[in-house]
C-alpha cells in the first residue's frame, strides 16, 4: 500500500511571482487601466514544474497539471492534480494540503507517496487570481458606452461607463490605477470628422486586453476665415457693387452664404433693394458682408451647469449684448413638427383657440370627458407639462376666452388640480389677453356650466393678487374643493420683469399652496408658452438646483419645446430663468413669516462656532454693494459738483429726479390734476440737476423720494422738486446743524418766501415729543389752487447713530401714514408722476436709508404678514448709493420689526394702530380692479425692447375667431421634423 504526503517547503515561504505583460497587444500610448474593468481570466491551470527523484512512480507523474477550483464561500482555491485516480487517493494529506489557496500566490510543494521515504516531485504552484475579483466583465464596452460630445468647433469630451465590477485588488495582487472615465479631446478641426478607441484591460497575473469600441464624431462647424479681397465701387446714385472671393478656410459645409446686411442711421433695413437718394447713400448708408454657414436645425451640445459655476457662467454668456445666449436661444426649434396637432385644427375645434399659430400637441393634449358625443367636447388648448423628475407636474394652458371658460373649470375639477397660477392681466396695452373666469367679491358666486365656483377671500399684494375660490359640481354629490388662484400683476406688457426676485417671491406664494394630494399645477398666460414657459422652466429648474446642485435650463427648455410649442418664447425670457436660477443660488431664501421671525432671528444671531461670523452677520455680507453699477454722469459734472453735500453719495442717473425750468412751468396750462403727467419733460436734455433719487416703495415703483438736505444755493430747486412732484409729506430726519457744522439749510421760514414763481408759506406748527409737524401752503403765480405740504421732523435722531427709541419713529410713521391716503383714480390705469413722500437727511442716504427700509418692511408685514429685509436693503442699495452701508443698521431694521410685533403664545401681535394701514397712491379704479389692468410704470422705462414676448391680442369681440400670435416673429421660425 503506497502513501503520498504533501508538504511544504520547511520554512513555509511563499514566492511572489512577476507578472509578464501581455504583449500580444500593445496599445500605442500608455492608457490608464479601468479600476473597475474586467478581463478575460488566465487559465484556471498549472503546469507543475519537477524535481527528479530515484522512485518508480515518477513514469506515472510526469506532465501533472492542476486545475483550481474557486470556492466563493472561503475566497479561496482547491487545486485538484491531473493524475490517475489509483495514485491520487495515495497521495499523502493530498485533500488537507491543496486547500485554502489564495490568489495571486505562488506555492512550492514536495509530492511524495506512502511507499517512499523521500520526495519523488518539487512542485511549483501558481495560483491565478481569485474569479470573483473580475465577476461581471465588461470587456466588451458597447458603442451604447462610450460617446464623444463636442461643444465647440476645436474641442470635445470622450466619456464612457466603468465596467461594473467592483472589486478591490487584494494584498499580493497588482494594484489598478483609479479609474478615468473622461478624457478632453482638444485642438480639433472645425467640422472634421473623427473616430476614436477605446478598450479597457486589467493588470492582474498578466495585462490582458478587452476588446476595442469606435465612437465616430463630427466637430461642430466653425467661424468661416475671412473674406479675401473686398471691394465697394459706388456705380450710381442708387447702386453699390460688392465683390469679395471665398474665405481660406470654410469649417462647414460647403453650402454657406454670403449676407448683405444694410444699416442706415444704426438701424438693419429688411429690404436690399429699398432706395435712397444721394445724400443719404453717402452719409448713412454702410455695407456689412457676413460669411456665415446655413443654421441647421441641430441642437447645441450644452453641458449643465453646476451651481459654483452659475455666477461665472451667466455673465460669460451675457457678454457680448448675450451673444451666447441668443445662439443656444435661436438653435431650439420653435416647432417640432413631428408632433400631429390635428385636434386642435378640426373645424369644431378651430374658434377655442386664441391664436391660430399656437396649438397643442395631439400625444399630450389636456382631454376633457365627452358631453354627450358631441365632437370637439373633450378639447381644450392645453397641455400636460413634466416637472423636474414628475411626470406632468403642470397644465400649460392659454388664457380662457368668454367661449372656453366652461371648459377651464371643467378642466380645473376633472384634474383635480388646487393652485392656477395666471401670469398676465385680463388687458394689457388696450387688448384682451384673457377672459376674467372668476367671480367679483360683489358677485360672490358664479356658475360656469355645471361647475359653481364662489370667492370667499380676495387679497391684493404689490405684484399679485391672491384669491380663495371654492368649487362644486352640478353633477356630482362630492363636496367641493378649495382653489387658490395666484395672479401675477407685475409683468410689463413687454420684455420681462427687471427684478428675477418677484418670479421667485411668487414661487414662494404657489409653493405654500400646493400639496401632495393635489392635480397638476395649472399655468396660462395670453397663449400659454411664453410667461407660463418661462414660470415653469424656474420652478423645475429650481427644484432640479436644490436636488442635484446642478441645471440644464438649455436641455429643459427643449424637453419644454417637445411638449408645447414655443414655450420660453423671446430670448430675455431665457436669460431671465437663468437670472432667477443666479439670484437663488447667491442669496437664498431670506424671507421670514412674521410667526417665525422672532425664534429666527434669535437663531441668525449666535455665533457656532464663536470665531465665525453669525448666520445674520453673513447674511449682511452676501450683501452686494451695488458701487458705481450704474452711471453717475449728470451729478459729477463740473456745473453740478457744488450742489452735492457728499461726493459719494450722488444720484445714479437712471432714477435721478429731473427738475424742469422755471420757462418750461410757466407754459403749462392752468390745468393741474392729480393725474398730469411730467413726463414730456423729463428728459436730461432739459432738466436741471438736484441730488435726488426715485426709490421703489412697497405699493408703486416711485413712491419715495430719497434727496441730501438742501444747500443754501439750492433751497429753490428742493421746493420746486416737491412742487412739480406733487409731494404731500416731507420727512426730515436731522437737525439743521451738528457742533459747528451744517447738515442742512433751513429752507423755511416764519415769513413767506418765493423761489422764482414758488411762493411758500409756513401756515403752522405743531412740537411733539420726538417730532415737530409743520404745515406748508405752497402756491404757483400760473395756477389757482395751492397745495399743502406736511413737513415731520423727526428730531431724536443723531448723525450716524442710530434712534435713540424707535419706538417713537414707528408712532411717527404710522401718524403720517394718515397723510398718504390712498384715491380711486377715474382713469384706473393711468399712472401719475406724483410721488406722495420726499425723505431727507443730511446726505439723503444713512436716515434716510434706514426709514425707507422700514416704510417697506412695515407695509410688508402689515399686508403680507411676511419680512424679507435683506431683498429690502438690496432694491435700495440699486437706487442710491450708501442706502444702509452697516451691519449695526441692518440688524437694527430686524430689531424693531420684531418688536413692533411681538410674538405671544405663538401668534404674532399686530400693532394697534392696523387701520392706518395704507396702499400707498395705488391708482387704480374699483371698476378695474378686478379685472387687474395696471398699468405698470416708472423712471425710467423697465421694459425690454426688443424682446418682445410673441403674444398679439385676440379680437375684442369674443365671436370672431382667433388670431395669429403676433405681428411677426422675434427671430426666425424653427422647425424640426424628427
Amino acid at each position: 500500500l503506497m502513501a503520498l504526503l504533501i508538504a511544504g517547503v520547511p520554512d513555509g515561504r511563499r514566492l511572489i511571482s512577476t507578472i509578464p505583460a501581455d504583449t500580444a497587444f500593445t496599445p500605442a500610448v500608455t492608457r490608464t487601466p479601468a479600476y473597475n474593468s474586467s478581463a478575460v481570466l488566465p487559465a484556471h491551470t498549472t503546469n507543475i514544474s519537477t524535481t527528479e527523484n530515484s522512485s518508480g512512480l515518477l513514469m506515472m507523474l510526469q506532465n501533472i497539471s492542476v486545475n483550481y477550483k474557486y470556492d466563493k464561500n472561503n475566497k479561496s482555491f482547491t487545486a485538484e492534480l491531473n493524475v490517475p485516480d489509483d495514485v491520487l487517493g495515495d497521495l499523502k494529506d493530498y485533500k488537507s494540503k491543496f486547500q485554502g489557496l489564495q490568489g495571486c500566490e505562488n506555492y512550492i510543494f514536495n509530492l511524495s507517496h506512502n511507499s517512499c521515504t523521500t520526495p519523488l516531485k518539487l512542485l511549483k504552484l501558481e495560483v491565478p487570481p481569485g474569479k470573483y475579483q473580475f465577476i461581471s466583465i465588461c470587456i466588451f464596452i458597447n458603442t451604447n458606452d462610450c460617446s464623444v460630445s463636442y461643444f465647440s468647433d476645436e474641442k470635445g469630451v470622450i466619456s464612457w461607463k466603468s465596467p461594473e465590477s467592483g472589486f478591490t485588488p487584494r494584498e499580493k495582487c497588482v494594484t489598478l490605477e483609479m479609474n478615468q472615465s473622461k478624457y478632453n479631446l482638444r485642438n480639433l478641426k472645425p467640422f472634421q470628422k473623427y473616430s476614436v478607441s477605446l478598450y479597457a484591460f486589467v493588470i492582474a497575473k498578466i495585462q490582458r486586453n478587452g476588446n476595442a469600441t469606435q465612437c465616430e464624431f463630427q466637430t461642430q462647424a466653425g467661424y468661416p476665415t475671412e473674406i479675401q479681397r473686398l471691394s465697394v465701387t459706388q456705380m450710381g446714385d442708387n447702386s453699390l457693387s460688392v465683390k469679395c472671393s471665398q474665405p481660406k478656410e470654410i469649417n462647414g459645409p460647403n453650402n454657406g452664404s454670403y449676407y448683405l446686411e444694410v444699416k442706415t442711421g444704426g438701424s438693419l433695413m429688411e429690404k436690399k433693394d429699398k432706395k435712397y437718394n444721394s445724400k443719404a447713400l453717402i452719409a448713412f448708408l454702410a455695407f456689412l458682408i457676413i460669411v456665415t454657414s446655413i443654421a441647421l436645425l441641430v441642437l447645441m451640445n450644452v453641458e449643465p451647469i453646476h451651481a459654483d459655476n452659475l455666477l461665472e457662467t451667466y455673465k460669460r454668456k451675457i457678454a457680448d449684448e448675450g451673444r451666447l445666449f441668443l445662439a443656444e436661444f435661436q438653435s431650439i426649434p420653435r416647432v417640432f413638427s413631428k408632433f400631429s396637432i390635428k385636434d386642435a385644427r378640426k373645424p369644431f375645434n378651430q374658434n377655442k383657440n386664441r391664436y391660430v399659430d399656437i396649438l397643442p400637441y395631439d400625444y399630450n393634449r389636456v382631454e376633457l370627458s365627452e358631453i354627450n358625443g358631441d365632437a370637439g367636447s373633450n378639447y381644450i388648448n392645453a397641455s400636460y407639462i413634466d416637472g423636474f423628475k414628475e411626470p406632468r407636474k403642470y397644465i400649460a394652458a392659454q388664457g380662457p376666452r368668454d367661449e372656453t371658460v366652461d371648459d377651464f373649470w371643467r378642466m380645473i375639477w376633472e384634474q383635480k388640480a388646487t393652485v392656477i397660477v395666471m401670469v398676465t392681466r385680463c388687458e394689457e396695452g388696450n387688448r384682451n389677453k384673457c377672459a376674467e373666469y372668476w367671480p367679483s367679491m360683489e358677485e360672490g358666486t358664479r356658475a360656469f356650466g355645471d361647475v359653481i365656483v364662489k370667492i370667499y377671500e380676495h387679497k391684493k399684494c404689490p405684484d399679485y393678487i391672491i384669491q380663495k375660490l371654492s368649487i362644486t359640481n352640478k353633477k356630482e354629490k362630492n363636496t367641493g374643493r378649495e382653489v387658490t388662484h395666484i395672479q401675477f400683476t407685475s409683468w410689463p406688457d413687454h420684455g420681462v420683469p427687471e427684478d428675477p426676485h418677484l418670479l421667485l417671491k411668487l414661487r414662494r406664494r404657489v409653493n405654500a399652496f400646493s400639496n401632495f394630494f393635489s392635480g397638476p399645477i395649472v399655468v396660462h398666460c395670453s397663449a400659454g408658452v411664453g410667461r407660463t414657459g418661462t414660470y415653469i422652466g424656474i420652478d423645475a429648474m429650481l427644484e432640479g438646483l436644490e436636488a442635484e446642485g446642478k441645471v440644464d435650463v438649455y436641455g429643459y427648455v427643449v424637453k419644454l419645446r417637445r411638449q408645447r410649442c414655443l414655450m420660453v418664447q423671446v430670448e430675455a425670457q431665457y436669460i431671465l430663468i437663468h437670472q432667477a436660477l443666479v439670484e437663488y443660488n447667491q442669496f437664498g431664501e431670506t424671507e421670514v413669516n412674521l410667526s417665525e421671525l422672532h425664534l429666527c432671528l434669535h437663531n441668525m444671531k449666535k455665533r457656532d462656532p464663536p470665531s465665525e461670523p453669525s448666520p445674520l452677520e453673513a447674511e449682511f455680507q452676501r450683501l452686494p454693494s451695488y458701487r458705481s453699477w450704474r452711471t453717475q454722469h449728470i451729478g459729477n459734472q463740473e456745473e453740478n459738483k457744488k450742489k452735492n453735500r457728499n461726493s459719494n453719495v450722488i444720484p445714479y442717473d437712471f432714477n435721478r429726479v429731473p427738475l424742469k425750468h422755471e420757462l418750461e412751468m410757466s407754459k403749462e396750462s392752468e390745468h393741474d390734476s392729480e393725474e398730469s403727467s411730467d413726463e414730456e419733460s423729463d428728459s436730461e436734455e432739459t432738466s436741471r440737476y438736484i441730488n435726488a433719487s426715485f426709490i421703489m416703495g412697497y405699493w408703486k415703483p416711485e413712491m419715495m423720494i430719497a434727496t441730501q438736505g438742501p444747500l443754501k444755493e439750492t433751497i429753490g430747486d428742493f421746493w420746486q422738486m416737491i412742487f412739480q412732484r406733487k409731494v404731500k409729506v416731507i420727512v426730515m430726519l436731522t437737525e439743521l446743524n451738528h457742533g459747528n457744522q451744517e447738515i442742512c439749510a433751513q429752507y423755511w421760514g416764519e415769513e413767506k418766501k418765493t423761489f422764482g414763481d414758488l411762493e411758500v408759506d409756513l401756515k403752522d406748527t405743531t412740537k411733539h415729543s420726538t417730532y415737530t409737524l409743520r404745515v406748508f401752503e405752497l402756491r404757483h403765480s400760473k395756477r389757482k389752487e395751492p397745495r399743502t405740504v406736511y413737513q415731520y421732523q423727526y428730531t431724536n435722531w443723531s448723525m450716524e447713530q442710530l434712534p435713540a427709541d424707535p419706538k417713537d419713529l414707528i408712532s411717527m410713521i404710522q401718524i403720517l401714514k394718515q397723510k398718504l391716503s390712498k384715491k380711486n383714480s377715474t382713469e384706473g390705469n393711468k399712472y401719475t408722476k406724483s410721488v406722495p413722500i420726499l425723505i431727507h437727511c443730511r446726505d439723503g442716504s444713512q436716515q434716510t436709508g434706514i426709514f425707507c427700509a422700514l416704510l417697506n418692511l412695515l407695509e410688508s408685514a402689515e399686508t403680507e404678514e411676511v419680512v424679507d429685509v435683506f431683498q429690502v436693503v438690496k432694491s435700495l442699495r440699486k437706487s442710491r448709493p450708501g442706502m444702509v452701508s452697516t451691519f449695526e443698521q441692518y440688524q437694527f431694521l430686524y430689531d424693531i420689526i420684531a418688536n413692533t410685533y411681538p410674538a405671544q403664545n405663538g401668534q404674532v401681535k399686530k400693532n394697534s394702530n392696523q387701520e392706518d394701514k395704507v396702499e400707498f397712491d395705488n391708482e387704480v379704479d374699483k371698476a378695474k380692479q378686478d379685472a387687474n389692468c395696471v398699468h405698470q410704470a416708472g423712471a425710467p422705462d423697465k421694459t425690454h425692447q426688443g424682446s418682445k414676448e410673441v403674444e398679439g391680442a385676440e379680437p375684442t369681440s369674443g365671436t370672431e375667431g382667433p388670431e395669429h400670435s403676433a405681428n411677426g416673429p422675434a427671430s426666425p421660425v424653427l422647425t424640426q421634423s424628427s
